[in-house]
């Protein structure tokens, strides 16, 4: 179990001041970090997508978040309808090394997962048109062959990933 950890009041998150149901939510110190790569935010990508989809609400304030996901989506030549239940079976998975595994799912997974985090950050809620995507999503970086390939022989960075990513899952429940 981690620490409870309170994101400070009147604090920018990466330019933001996060919506206080985010602070209360969200109350891992890791789901805050920028530069943790285990962290919903901690690599290049999801802080892109973050800024990004920042800008895009404050142009679109009355839009659902769906569509930018689907922008998301359709830059990577992927469609949402192909984004379910079936993107966690093991032999899907493992087709996917045929092609670019790290942008077909890693970037995939981790760009939906901000896209979803960030909208809870700046609105204090997380769509729930976009729940089950992000539920996919976190579930299958919670696979082991996606674990392998994103941290190798890594055993401890494995269990701290899947641990944080439960953790992910909760908030996610409570959002």
């Amino acid at each position: 179990m981690l620490a409870s950890y309170a994101f400070p009041k009147d604090t920018q998150f990466n330019g933001v001041i996060p919506h206080p149901n985010a602070i209360r939510i969200a109350k891992f110190e890791f789901f805050w970090s920028l530069t943790n790569h285990l962290s919903p935010f901690g690599n290049e990508i999801a802080v892109l997508i973050f800024e990004d989809f920042t800008d895009w609400v404050e142009e679109n304030p009355n839009k659902p978040v769906i569509q930018f996901i689907n922008m998301v989506m359709q830059f990577w030549d992927l469609r949402l309808k192909d984004y379910n239940e079936a993107i966690l079976e093991h032999d899907n998975i493992l087709q996917l090394f045929d092609y670019d595994f790290y942008e077909r799912v890693l970037i995939i997974d981790w760009s939906i997962i901000a896209i979803g985090f960030a909208e809870l950050i700046i609105k204090g809620y997380i769509d729930e048109n976009i729940k089950n995507i992000i539920h996919l999503a976190i579930l299958r970086q919670m696979n082991s062959i996606v674990l392998d390939y994103f941290l190798e022989d890594n055993e401890t960075f494995k269990h701290l990933r899947f641990i944080y990513l439960t953790h992910l899952l909760d908030i996610l429940e409570d959002a």
